[in-house]
């Protein structure tokens, strides 16, 4: 997202009236001079069944009242002096037709509205922002009702203790996109790490239930080490210091909390394939925090990562 030339906005066909990808894309473009593309992905007219030529007769009407849809959300954009295009593709299911369809598109930032999945779906079914998060070759906005404040608060997540080089590159790619949006929305950047303390691991492998003074001196340790780590990360893209944030506990438990406490508006965070094996594993971390943030997310992930 280091250069938004042009914005893909994702339709939901099933809403009438303003949404928010649409509203806060238009914000992005408005800011950089980015041109927008609003798509809606017709999947009920792809999955039709029946006579051919009823067939035809119900897509050609479901064009029509889509491309209306579009239009109506386009006026206001393009009366800002936003360049606006209108696309709706057929498939046999959004994340997979978006997926095949952005290569081609021209597209360096996709905004998507996100919605509460029921338990079933997030666990079992994965739903479509799970899919995209993960496989969106380009940096991806999910969005929800909530407006931004003014200035809007920006938290990147990330995790600087470790030895993996595709790690330390999403990492970095987390930075930048994060500094970027703080920079074209005139926000606030903060910079958070969560962590689970060696020390607290050992404790419990030592069947322990109570903490010492040496549990206590090396959780404190510990902490100073992660904060001194992140100092040295976020060195370039000058965070106060105060806005550096250290938490003991898992992203899902913590993240939602520092969201509320900060007031954040957008969290900035690393998503990533792991591989065939994990695209199977029904269920994610990347999916618990989707579903609990009260806030945007704009996943990225690592340059080059097919």
């Amino acid at each position: 997202m280091n250069r938004i030339g042009r914005i893909l906005v994702v339709v939901d066909p099933t809403i009438a009236g303003p949404q928010a990808a649409v509203v806060k894309a238009a914000l992005l473009a408005r800011s950089v001079n980015a041109s927008v593309e609003l798509l809606i992905c017709d999947v009920a007219s792809a999955l039709g069944d029946g006579h051919m030529t009823l067939r035809r007769q119900t897509s050609a009407q479901s064009n029509t009242q889509l491309l209306d849809l579009l239009e109506s959300l386009a006026v206001p954009l393009r009366a800002q002096g936003t360049e606006t295009t209108l696309r709706i593709i057929y498939g046999k299911s959004l994340p997979d037709s978006l997926l095949d369809y952005l290569p081609g598109s021209g597209a360096d930032l996709v905004v998507k509205d996100t919605h509460h999945h029921s338990f079933a779906r997030r666990t079992v079914l994965r739903n479509t922002d799970w899919h995209l998060s993960r496989a969106c070759p380009v940096p991806l906005l999910l969005t929800k009702a909530k407006a931004w404040g003014r200035p809007p608060m920006i938290l990147a997540a990330i995790h600087p203790i470790h030895a993996n080089p595709h790690a330390a590159a999403l990492d970095r790619e987390i930075l930048s996109n994060a500094a970027n949006l703080t920079g074209l929305l005139t926000g606030d950047l903060h910079v958070v790490h969560t962590y689970i303390p060696v020390a607290f691991a050992a404790v419990i492998a030592a069947g322990g239930r109570s903490t010492t003074p040496e549990y206590s001196d090396a959780l404190q340790a510990e902490n100073s080490y992660r904060y001194s780590q992140i100092e040295q990360w976020v060195g370039a893209y000058g965070v106060a210091r105060e806005h550096l944030h250290v938490e003991i506990g898992t992203a899902e438990y913590c993240l939602p909390r520092l969201v509320a406490r900060c007031r954040a508006d957008v969290v900035v965070m690393g998503a990533s394939s792991h591989g065939e094996w994990h695209r199977m594993i029904p269920g994610s971390t990347t999916a618990s925090i989707l579903e609990s943030l009260p806030c945007d997310i704009l996943a990225v992930r690592a340059a080059g990562e097919s």
